[in-house]
């Protein structure tokens, strides 16, 4: 079922409200009295949203009303939520797409029957008996707010505390009011932190998921307009303080953040314009005014560095970059880099920071020892191939990582023979990336099985949003390869044909466009149309190689496969 945002929710009838639950008065004390009205609204993706509903329908034991505000959902998800909304067990409203979280519980707080108005994010999973320990802290406590444990995790990243209620500190200081936040028990062992934690008040809780008691907030004065993107969660806070409501942390509740659950593509541009620091700074500002706070590191460090980081650890490109025009434009041949100097001097002028321009040298130097000797098939050094690749991610703005795994995807494809020890050479290549599982060891290796091979990748081109962030890095990679290749002449002076067909433009393309780089793939296609050389100015050899004395011998090292597929397959117990 889906409704306009309309002045009240008591226009969906008693058949639509969960459990068939007609609506009480507030506070009757009748055991199926629905005391607590959940409203879920999107965080910062929608891919969980559905994993997020079905762990409350599953965990809640007590009568309750699940609303979902329904703005920017995608197509696909509004109408599998629709379906299954349809057998009453939550309510889907639909909402203005732009509207951001707290403008949401704003709009919605006021239409709410409920003692207690419980908003969650869609990428929480709650825990069995969760709602109940809530409103039995708020009952028994008289508390404004409550929130629960907070755990974070998913994927493949254990469980740990993200915040056991969150503690506030004022500083008066010559130069203004300074106010420090700090998470409880962050990353703490979640079992033995169960033994010790008990329900106590606290500075503030967060967004992820907090009971409200609606008399303290039905006027959407806790809900501050101009405070939403960070800190809402403080201002709610602040302003029950002011109303003379505290706020409480009841760890017998407990719920995770998913943080750490793989990000689809589709996904990346909701969280850029969520953690846009622009719109940061907006409720910083705003904040400041409303609370008398000083402006500056002591008090808005920390979440200034969330800003940067959250989204600099998934984006493949670097946030300073993001929205430039010039991604959109095709480079032109002049552009293309080719020494370690060119690339380092690029780097410096689009902005890259000094510890990233080191980091980029040391590694082109990496890169220089293990092609020693080696060259393309169109005779120029194979590290300027890796150079060139390295040069178009930055071109086009892709954090340093991914510069790296660029300047050294063939590393284990094109590997020396290094001298016998006690490691084979691509065991050494490997702990050379960083060991196992390091971040630029992991992508080389996703490019080495995958980006040669983009059928793979392209057979999902009608369902690009739903790739991994991973394929999407894996794509941009192939694409900068095969940019060097064209602007550097190996295709048009070599007799070898342009390997990317039609459908693996077009996932480049698609790709592209997700990533906000569509200048790349419009590279790619321009240049597909360049004429080659003459025959009689074309070299005659194929692939890469080196010089051993006076003869060429292949480059490609077909140890890779084996020692891959050896990494994946469990070893056998005893």
């Amino acid at each position: 079922m889906t409704f306009d945002c309309l002045p009240t929710l008591d226009a969906c009838s008693s058949t639509e409200r969960p459990l068939n639950t007609p609506p009480p008065e507030p506070g009757d004390g009748s055991p199926s009295a629905v005391r607590a009205t959940i409203v879920m609204t999107a965080r910062e993706r929608h891919g969980l949203t559905e994993r997020a509903i079905d762990s409350i329908l599953r965990n809640t034991a007590c009568p309750y009303r699940l609303v979902y505000a329904d703005g920017s959902t995608p197509d696909a998800l509004r109408e599998r939520l629709q379906a299954r909304a349809a057998d009453g067990s939550f309510e889907v409203v639909r909402v203005d797409p732009d509207l951001w979280p707290t403008h949401v519980r704003r709009k919605l707080v006021a239409t709410v029957d409920s003692d207690y108005v419980v908003f969650v994010d869609n990428d929480v999973i709650v825990e069995p008996g969760w709602l109940e320990a809530l409103i039995a802290c708020a009952d028994e406590t008289g508390a404004g707010a409550v929130g629960p444990l907070y755990l974070i995790g998913g994927g493949d990243v254990p469980t740990r505390v993200h915040m056991a209620g969150g503690t506030l500190e004022w500083i008066d200081t010559p130069s203004g009011r300074v106010l420090r936040e700090l998470h409880a028990d962050a990353g703490s062992d979640p079992g033995k932190l169960a033994d010790t934690s008990v329900r106590a008040p606290c500075g503030y809780v967060e967004y992820h998921c907090v009971l409200v008691r609606t008399a303290a907030a039905r006027d959407g004065a806790p809900f501050d307009p101009e405070i939403f993107c960070v800190h809402e969660h403080i201002d709610l806070a602040l302003t029950l303080a002011q109303r003379g409501y505290a706020t409480w942390s009841e760890p017998r509740a407990r719920v995770t953040y998913l943080a750490t659950e793989p990000w689809a593509l589709g996904e990346l541009a909701h969280r850029r314009r969520r953690w846009s620091l622009e719109t940061g700074n907006a409720s910083i500002a705003a904040f400041c005014r409303k609370w008398g706070v000083a402006d500056d590191e002591r008090s808005f460090g920390g979440v200034r560095a969330f800003l940067r980081e959250h989204v600099r650890l998934l984006d493949p490109l670097r946030p300073e970059a993001i929205g430039r025009r010039d991604l959109g434009v095709a480079m032109r041949p002049e552009e293309l880099v080719q020494t370690r100097s060119a690339l380092l001097d690029l780097a410096f002028a689009r902005g890259y920071a000094p510890q990233d321009r080191a980091t980029i040298a040391h590694h082109c130097d990496v890169a220089a020892i293990l092609m020693n000797g080696g060259y393309r098939p169109c005779g120029r050094p194979f590290v300027s191939h890796l150079i060139g690749t390295a040069g178009v991610l930055v071109r086009y703005g892709f954090r340093v990582e991914v510069v790296l795994a660029g300047l050294l995807h063939a590393a284990y494809t094109h590997c020396p023979e290094l001298p016998p020890g006690q490691k084979s050479s691509i065991e050494t290549v490997r702990d050379v990336l960083g060991g196992a599982g390091a971040p630029l060891e992991r992508r080389v290796r996703a490019y080495s099985r995958r980006g040669e091979d983009l059928d793979s990748l392209a057979s999902r081109l009608d369902r690009v949003d739903e790739m991994s962030v991973d394929d999407a890095e894996i794509v941009a990679l192939v694409a900068a390869n095969e940019v060097d290749m064209m602007l550097g002449g190996e295709y048009r002076y070599t007799m070898r044909d342009d390997a990317m067909g039609a459908d693996g433009l077009a996932l480049v393309r698609r790709v592209c466009t997700a990533l906000g780089v569509p200048g790349l793939a419009a590279t790619l296609e321009a240049g597909v149309a360049a004429p080659s050389a003459s025959p009689e100015l074309r070299t005659r050899t194929l692939g890469s190689y080196r010089i051993v004395g006076l003869e060429r011998k292949p480059m490609v090292s077909r140890a890779f496969a084996e020692f891959d597929r050896s990494a994946r397959e469990p070893r056998p117990t005893d």
